[in-house]
């Protein structure tokens, strides 16, 4: 497999964006201290671009990211979805979900959770948004309006998923990263078949595709594919 790094520095959050993706990673000074810091990679230039931590955020909530992010505790360490009627829903490592109006007002906010077990990783696909369950061992389809389960795929004893800890969708296929055995499985829709699509040898944390660019965020780094 042909794998290109863009970085290999400590990583923290990855996210799309028109022609390339949008990374933070935390950097180490000559004092000791540590700083966040917001690095661009273009593929149709194949370089990297001066980025701002507002371009970030605008790519990672939409629109109404600055009241959003005013009322996080952490825009890095969550993930977030933009929902079809532009509504903003962020989830925290912890299980904590807030839900933004597409103004940014915050308009609900508690807990998260399928069989008392945390989601993640939500991504918008029409009229609905999937979200892993590492602890269940599955995924789940929400429908974006109600937020109420439409649809699950796999459980804590199927094989079908380990861990998985986040997922994309594209053209009809879910992408599912399953960590701690280092494998992208895929879901065809609307058959809801279960497929492997890449094997690593290592952790593997998230799955991204820009245009005709697969990107590959493991644990030795962020690749192109």
């Amino acid at each position: 497999m042909s794998m290109n790094l863009i970085s290999d520095g400590r990583i923290l959050d990855v996210v799309s964006f028109s022609s390339g993706v949008l990374f933070v990673e935390m950097v180490s000074l000559e004092s000791g201290e540590a700083r966040l810091a917001y690095r661009c990679f273009d593929f149709t230039k194949n370089s990297f671009l001066p980025v701002t931590m507002g371009v970030y955020l605008l790519n990672k909530f939409g629109p109404s990211y600055e009241p959003i992010s005013d009322k996080l505790n952490n825009s890095v360490l969550c993930d977030a979805a933009v929902l079809p009627d532009k509504r903003v829903i962020v989830l925290t490592p912890d299980g904590n979900c807030a839900i933004f109006s597409k103004e940014g007002a915050l308009s609900w906010s508690g807990q998260f959770s399928y069989h008392d077990n945390y989601v993640r990783s939500p991504f918008t696909n029409g009229n609905y948004f999937w979200c892993t369950v590492p602890d269940e061992n599955a995924i789940v389809q929400y429908d974006a309006s109600s937020l109420k389960t439409h649809i699950r795929i796999g459980n804590i004893d199927s094989g079908a998923f380990t861990s998985p800890v986040t997922l994309s969708v594209y053209d009809d296929v879910v992408y599912v990263c399953n960590s701690s055995i280092g494998k992208i499985k895929t879901v065809s829709l609307p058959m809801y078949e279960v497929g492997e699509y890449k094997s690593f040898d290592e952790p593997v944390y998230k799955y991204l595709k820009v245009g005709e660019t697969e990107v590959v965020w493991l644990k030795s780094g962020l690749y192109m594919l």
